[in-house]
């Protein structure tokens, strides 16, 4: 299944970060006419088929664009839809609930194909291979990627069990303060791209040279959090030179993550300039303790200078920081490696969830080309800009947009193209603004590096020893970082795991990548 290289010129979804029509008024647009693409053809000659979709959405009830847009769908693959959504709070226990009692929807949404549910439920029947449903499904497999395809291979028989919910695979760079750029009168190039000295040299005159003029020494050049475990990591791993697993430079293994390369230095630099960081001020002293949310937060307070974070969030963020400061300012910038590389590792596997077809489906191959229809060109111009009429009306052959933030819970949720980053472009955006978003949006798109693991867990690391062993790298991470402990600390940790576990984990590891690779 290859990834044909297709953004269509319609784009894709409104920006999930409620970038409105607003920009704009509600100014007139060009029509891009969708061509029709296979999905969309002949629906109508098959007999009705009734099916239903469990999933989780911010909203258990579906907004008016949401219920046109199902008809539409329903109208062009003679389908009647129903929605199963639990609230968003409560989605895990009822999908538990469901594939207990056998009472399920025709397809559901899972969150990860690791996830214990799903795997079980495999196991079980009751998620059943969809690779025969997908030969009629041009539109899934052009716009989903092929790391993804291998994530949902998860029984052991090289067999399909998801539909990807694709999300946009990026390395984002970082958001600086513009105001306190000009403050110090430090000029970024206009293909906002500096190198990794540069960077550090930015962060420490934000943390030595009070950018906002108050006097005090209270602002830090980089604002970072804790992992969603409450673990603490090197920052600007990108910058190092850290891409997760690749081809290795020789040694035992044709593939070693830096992280557990006992002859690589590689990782413990990385800690060493953290923890020099840390020493310093340059970073947060409190960013071992802090979410994601408030690290956002103490960047528009003006307690930090520099943050990580998507291009696409532009108008949200500025609106944020000058209600608390009128001077407030944004530049987006990104961070060269050392050896001069615009590189950065891209997350996850494309996959933002899935859909799996379960043994109640009446008809599997319906399910399938529902969502085959919503990936096609006309499908998905519904799904992008909306329903004529309720989202945009068309005057003088140009599609005028709704002024008003629409309620899009399900429209621009269900699906997603892989590589479009126009995706992250409200339809209904002024020119200018799309001229200063896109080139950073497409830039993370394009500069990404894919670590070859796919996520894959080997089977050992599932294991309670396992487990309680890994709690130790946490440890002396944090150690290292807080100037608790010497770098060198982390050898002995990594050296141990590798006599007790680290043998098999590493062997496992690379049989599985040499596997991927060798499908290509």
């Amino acid at each position: 299944m290859k990834l044909k290289k297709a953004i269509a010129c319609v784009g894709a979804a409104v920006l999930l970060v409620a970038v409105t029509a607003c920009g704009d008024k509600g100014g007139p647009v060009e029509i891009d006419d969708p061509k029709p693409t296979s999905g969309a053809a002949g629906e109508t000659a098959k007999p009705k088929v009734n099916m239903t979709i469990m999933g989780e959405f911010a909203s258990s009830n579906l907004s008016e664009t949401d219920k046109l847009l199902v008809q539409s769908i329903e109208e062009a693959t003679n389908t009647a839809i129903k929605f199963d959504i639990p609230p968003s709070t409560g989605y895990t226990e009822r999908l538990q609930l469901s594939l207990t009692t056998g009472d399920l929807a025709d397809v559901v949404w899972f969150p990860s194909p690791d996830d214990a549910s799903f795997l079980k439920a495999v196991k079980d029947g009751v998620i059943i291979p969809i690779d025969e449903y997908l030969n009629e499904a041009d539109n899934i497999q052009n716009y989903s990627y092929d790391i993804s395809w291998d994530a949902l291979r998860v029984n052991g028989d090289d067999k399909v069990y998801g539909i990807p919910r694709t999300t946009v695979i990026r390395s984002d760079g970082y958001w600086f303060r513009k105001d306190w750029l000009d403050k110090l009168n430090i000029q970024i190039p206009d293909n906002n791209e500096i190198t990794f000295d540069q960077m550090l040299d930015i962060m420490t005159k934000f943390s030595k040279e009070d950018p906002d003029g108050n006097g005090k020494h209270d602002t830090y050049g980089y604002g970072w959090a804790a992992q969603p475990d409450k673990s603490i990591r090197p920052v600007f791993q990108n910058e190092q030179g850290l891409y997760g697993w690749q081809e290795s430079d020789g040694g035992e293994y044709k593939y070693m993550n830096p992280q557990y390369d006992l002859n690589s230095d590689k990782y413990t630099k990385a800690l060493e300039l953290t923890a020099k960081l840390f020493k310093e001020g340059v970073i947060d002293p409190d960013g071992p303790t802090l979410d994601g949310g408030k690290v956002l937060e103490q960047f528009q307070s003006g307690k930090t200078g520099v943050i990580d974070g998507f291009a696409g969030h532009y108008e949200t963020f500025l609106n944020a920081g000058k209600q608390i400061n009128p001077d407030f300012e944004l530049a987006y910038v990104f961070v060269k490696n050392e050896q001069g590389e615009m590189k950065g590792l891209g997350q996850g596997t494309g996959l933002w969830g899935f859909w799996a077809v379960t043994s109640s489906a009446s008809d599997p191959q319906r399910v399938v080309d529902v969502f085959n229809y919503m990936l096609s060109d006309e499908g998905w111009d519904s799904i992008y800009t909306g329903i004529e009429g309720h989202d945009y009306k068309v005057e003088n052959n140009q599609r005028v947009y709704s002024a008003t933030p629409l309620e899009t819970f399900v429209r621009k949720n269900m699906v997603r193209r892989a590589n479009d980053f126009m995706f992250f472009i409200n339809p209904a955006m002024s020119e200018e603004l799309k001229q200063k978003l896109l080139p950073n949006i497409e830039k993370a798109v394009k500069r990404i590096v894919m670590s070859k693991d796919r996520n894959y867990t080997p089977a050992i690391a599932k294991t309670p020893p396992y487990l309680d062993f890994n709690k130790k790298f946490s440890e002396v991470t944090t150690k290292i970082i807080i100037g608790d402990a010497q770098s060198s600390e982390y050898k002995e940790v990594l050296q141990d795991w590798n006599t007790k576990f680290g043998q098999t984990y590493l062997k496992e590891m690379n049989e599985y990548i040499d596997q991927m690779e060798n499908k290509k």
